[in-house]
């Protein structure tokens, strides 16, 4: 094995321990020590590919993100009607954190309550699965007659913000645990709600 694969073995070897670790307990609670002992690696060894844990935590959370997105992008193409778009994203975000339960709980947590000192950091990171939501969102908008009064940036914008309030109403995912299900069950609901409203429509 030369350096350079070692060098990668070892550098994701602590990013899958301090993933379960920052999954399990939060960005506060996470002890690095723990993801020595749990990794059988020195914690000078974290300090030579991660200078901080701010550095880890950021690189859990990229790779979470990444992968997220990347799996959306994947498996979110085709045609559909609006109502068969929403059932397609949250069924396919689901499945998702359904087979990654640790990133379900990192991207909730980063999500719902991000650490106030790399609050503008995380942005950046989420950037790219913020812009695969709108574009989403968008094709949903597609070809629908919208209220003259709201743009369609001013609607995407509102969009987030119910999303941030929906995950700011759950608790943190290292207490009780997280019931992916429910989550994104009360995601659809609302989603559907803020498109559709809540009166009955003519048939």
């Amino acid at each position: 094995m030369n350096r350079e694969e070692k060098n990668r073995q070892t550098r994701a070897k602590i990013l899958a321990g301090a993933t379960a670790e920052f999954a399990a307990h939060g960005y506060e609670a996470a002890s690095l020590n723990t993801v020595c002992l749990s990794g059988g690696i020195s914690k000078g060894i974290i300090y030579h590919y991660f200078e901080s844990k701010d550095v880890l935590y950021l690189a859990c959370l990229e790779q979470c993100f990444h992968s997220l997105t990347e799996y959306l992008k994947e498996h979110l193409t085709g045609e559909a009607e609006p109502e068969d778009l929403l059932t397609a994203y949250f069924s396919t975000r689901l499945d998702f954190f359904q087979a990654h339960e640790d990133y379900a709980r990192i991207f909730c947590g980063a999500v719902i309550f991000p650490p106030a000192c790399l609050q503008s950091k995380i942005a950046d990171i989420r950037r790219d699965f913020d812009e695969v939501n709108d574009n989403y969102l968008r094709r949903i908008l597609r070809n629908r007659k919208l209220r003259s009064d709201l743009t369609e940036e001013e609607i995407i914008r509102a969009f987030r913000m119910m999303q941030d309030s929906l995950n700011a109403s759950y608790h943190h995912p290292s207490e009780d645990g997280l019931d992916l299900a429910r989550h994104e069950k009360d995601c659809r609901t609302l989603v559907n709600i803020f498109l559709y409203g809540i009166l009955k429509r003519e048939e």
